[in-house]
């Protein structure tokens, strides 16, 4: 195994340092049925291009892996600009509670390393795994920050939840 950085951990999964060898999977997730559903998004893009799209969208990622093996299960970023938390995780590993718990640890990671003041998270209407990952990591519902955009499929109006969390500690300093 390549030696990576480890950003965070925690008993079951640590966020990890993207390494070269990991972009490749990486967009083949992006690629993904489900994950074009969840997103809302379908990726039109070579590989070379998706790797230079996330090096200016994103102001930092991480893969998720697995402690007992070190197997990665899906990646985690916050976007530059305002920060948005986003998660994918591959499909053999989805609905076992992985993405939560990396949620937090990122959430953890972006409130005490990054010092970030808020953080937001976004999924659809309809998409209710994620919606319930994103509140059980305490996120609260952003109303104004909702937006429609037409389905990906059907080309009907699709609704984006925006969420928010607020740092804790500098919440507490106010």
């Amino acid at each position: 195994m390549m030696r990576r950085t480890k950003y965070i951990e925690n008993d079951v999964l640590y966020l990890a340092e993207i390494i070269e060898a990991d972009h490749q999977r990486l967009y083949a997730s992006w690629c993904d049925e489900d994950t074009v559903w969840g997103y809302n998004y379908k990726l039109a893009c070579s590989f070379e291009e998706y790797c230079q799209n996330i090096a200016k969208t994103e102001a930092w990622g991480a893969v998720i892996m697995r402690l007992n093996d070190d197997d990665i299960i899906g990646r985690i970023g916050v976007s530059s600009g305002t920060p948005d938390l986003t998660i994918t995780i591959f499909k053999p590993y989805r609905n076992l509670k992985y993405g939560t718990t990396a949620f937090l640890l990122a959430v953890q990671y972006c409130f005490e390393i990054l010092n970030l003041d808020r953080i937001h998270a976004g999924c659809y209407e309809d998409n209710m795994p994620s919606r319930r990952m994103i509140e059980r990591c305490g996120f609260k519902p952003n109303p104004s920050g909702n937006t429609t955009t037409p389905h990906i499929s059907t080309g009907k109006d699709r609704l984006q939840l925006d969420f928010v969390i607020e740092n804790p500690q500098r919440a507490a300093k106010i």
